[in-house]
């Protein structure tokens, strides 16, 4: 498939929707011998070794990430740091937020 200027190269429109339709609909087995990644499928690769490491887990009778329900309190911020800050510390108001707090955004 050629990509063509103004046009979705996948025929699904929107970055975040291609995303999405990459990650919930792959299917029970895919052969990922035939994939590209690149740095921009960061959250896809993300999300699959999450996944493995949750079954891994789960297997050698071990606990699951994400059944704590602390663990779910987390969402997505847009904060700038200063330069040198770990953003885990740095943006920690933001992604684990108290509740009935606004979003961070920045």
């Amino acid at each position: 498939m050629t990509q063509r200027r103004g046009r979705s190269y996948s025929g699904v429109e929107g970055i975040a929707m291609q995303d999405a339709s990459l990650q919930e609909s792959m299917g029970p087995i895919q052969d990922r011998t035939k994939e590209h990644l690149c740095m921009t499928d960061k959250g896809i690769v993300g999300t699959r070794s999450r996944l493995l490491r949750a079954a891994k887990a789960a297997r050698e009778g071990k606990s699951v990430p994400g059944l704590d329900p602390a663990s779910q309190r987390v969402r997505s911020c847009a904060i700038e740091l200063p330069v040198g800050q770990h953003y885990k510390e740095g943006a920690k108001h933001g992604l684990f937020p108290e509740l009935d707090t606004d979003p961070v955004t920045v």
